[in-house]
């Protein structure tokens, strides 16, 4: 033990010029029994309080009744080193030469009270731990002379404790009490064992003899830890009874995961469409704007919805406009509203735009690369400012909106074209979120057509339902026009189809004729389905046109791209009933 270690005396620093009456004073103010005195700087040597007080001329000088130390010791030096401490007064310096105290026999002597008692304590708790154990525990010195066993050793044996203490191993397994001795094996080979052990009541415990050693690599003690191999088995048991059921409970957490993550018309059964969810709520934490980005029909407005739900802000308004369906010379005034008298035809008393409705909700500006240039700057600075003016007004009006956005359309490349604002753009893009189109995430295929069954069945009240093999024809499709296409597609179903299960043969040709050349395995079935050649093209031919009419709204375009006469074209979309959606 180090001399830092133990309980050792403060004092109190005295010049050698000071009185008795100083002294004193001085170390009784800080109560401390000693002072050093020093003199120009150096330790002279000390004194007691205890000898001050009989002092009967308190004016004396501190030095007339001064001893000297009996040495000066530094205070990481063990104390076995000191030799013997009775009568001796030692002077403790620290590793930078400042004193720090003064070590006696009676602060030694202190020391080792504590010391006991601290002794005395800790093998008090040590004998509780090692009695309420549930493993037994079972202690020999190095000679297999048997020093400490807990209750665990009597309720697996049936021996009692007084029957061990005190006796080798060797004897007690000559007598039968135990076999084999795991402790005489530890002994022979210096080294940790592991066995089965039987008792004389033949109970059979797993036993682990660990040495423990001295510095000159003798053996000190050898700690036997065991346990009851019935005990062991059936704990096995009980462990392998709660793999099984966590399994269980995970793939109904699973299950339960994907329920949670379904909203009207959203649904999560693939990884890429569960991963996209958990980031929407993620995001739906925040007010940063969002860019949602992904093919026509993938469920941008629906996600969008998710994210406002999922917020704070889902006690409030969700206003969607989409910017591409409402003309240019009418989209500032649906955005901004205006006042009384700001143009010819307005209303009287003004009207409230869609970013002012949104206050202290969420508004969902989808298309948003058809938003004209002019109003992207009118865009930019109400997300930046946080306040509108509208037409014809001089007020401002200072709102809390969340803005989601979303594009179809590469919105980087418009910024190289000049058709979109890169400040805009930067500020939308914030936090981007691609949805994946339905052919990325064909998992989902089957779920969403069994959804779209249920809602048009209530809706038409008709009872449907959908065959397996029809489902596997769904899902090797490749939908271009995603979950709208697949929606538009059942509620066609559930509405034409007479029989109330719908089969491959229902299906349209342009899916049969897909799934000819990606799968096959269905190509004989198929091509009993197949329909004539004029009723093929027709199909194909409403697909593009539908297709097509979507994306441009504008029958010269469409007649451009087909070359053929718009006169064509506005008589093919009235064949086929095809009208532009909004």
């Amino acid at each position: 033990m180090k001399i830092k270690e133990i309980m050792y005396h403060r004092f109190t620093l005295l010049n050698d010029y000071y009185s008795v009456y100083k002294s004193l004073d001085l170390m009784e103010q800080k109560r401390y029994d000693y002072g050093v005195v020093q003199k120009e700087g150096k330790i002279v040597g000390y004194i007691t309080g205890e000898k001050l007080k009989n002092v009967a001329n308190k004016d004396e000088p501190v030095t007339a009744f001064l001893q000297p130390f009996s040495k000066e010791v530094q205070w990481d030096v063990n104390v076995e080193e000191l030799g013997e401490l009775q009568d001796t007064v030692i002077l403790i310096y620290g590793e930078l030469g400042d004193y720090k105290g003064i070590l006696d026999s009676e602060a030694l002597l202190q020391t080792v009270k504590n010391l006991y008692q601290s002794n005395k304590d800790l093998v008090r708790e040590l004998d509780t731990i090692v009695n309420f154990s549930s493993d037994e525990i079972y202690v020999t010195d190095g000679s297999g002379k048997t020093i400490m066993v807990n209750k665990a050793f009597e309720e697996n044996s049936g021996v009692p404790r007084e029957a061990v203490l005190g006796k080798n191993v060797e004897e007690l397994e000559n007598e039968g009490v135990f076999r084999p001795s795991v402790t005489k094996l530890v002994l022979e080979q210096k080294k940790q064992v592991s066995v089965i052990q039987e008792y004389s009541n033949k109970t059979k415990v797993l036993v682990t003899g660990t040495p423990v050693f001295n510095e000159d690599g003798s053996i000190y003690r050898v700690i036997i830890n065991a346990r009851d191999t019935a005990k062991l088995n059936k704990l096995k048991a009980q462990l392998e009874e709660i793999e099984n059921l966590k399994d269980l409970y995970y793939q109904e957490l699973i299950n339960f995961r994907k329920d949670c993550l379904r909203t009207d018309g959203l649904v999560a059964q693939s990884h890429e469409m569960i991963q996209i969810l958990n980031m929407a709520r993620k995001i739906a934490e925040v007010d940063s704007t969002v860019l949602l980005t992904g093919e026509t029909g993938v469920g941008k407005g629906l996600l969008a919805r998710y994210i406002h739900d999922n917020s704070v802000r889902n006690h409030n308004s969700f206003i969607a406009i989409n910017c591409g369906a409402i003309p240019e010379n009418l989209l500032e005034s649906e955005l901004f509203g205006y006042d009384p008298g700001a143009f010819t035809g307005a209303l009287r008393k003004g009207k409230i735009g869609k970013i002012e409705l949104a206050n202290h909700g969420t508004l969902f500006l989808d298309e948003i690369g058809d938003l004209p240039l002019p109003l992207q700057v009118k865009l930019l600075d109400v997300i930046e400012k946080g306040v509108i003016t509208r037409i014809g007004g001089t007020r401002e009006i200072r709102l809390d909106i969340r803005f989601i956005t979303a594009t179809n359309q590469e919105l980087s490349l418009m910024v190289k074209k000049g058709d979109f604002r890169k400040d805009l753009y930067f500020r939308l893009n914030v936090l981007p979120l691609e949805i994946p189109p339905l052919r990325k995430r064909k998992e989902d295929i089957a779920p969403l057509a069994k959804k779209f069954l249920e809602k048009f069945k209530q809706k038409y009240r008709k009872e449907k339902e959908i065959d397996s093999i029809t489902l596997n024809f769904l899902q090797n499709y490749s939908w271009p026009g995603n979950v709208r296409e697949l929606e538009n597609l059942m509620e066609r179903l559930v509405i034409v189809i007479n029989e109330e299960s719908i089969k491959s043969f229902h299906l349209p040709e342009y899916i049969k004729i897909e799934n000819i050349s990606t799968n096959n395995n269905l190509t004989k079935e198929l091509l009993c389905d197949i329909a004539p050649l004029e009723k093929i093209k027709e199909d194909i031919e409403k697909k593009i046109l539908d297709k097509l009419y979507e994306q441009y709204r504008n029958t010269y375009k469409i007649a451009q791209i087909l070359k053929v006469n718009q006169s064509t074209v506005v008589r093919k979309l009235n064949k086929y009933n095809i009208k532009l959606k909004i």
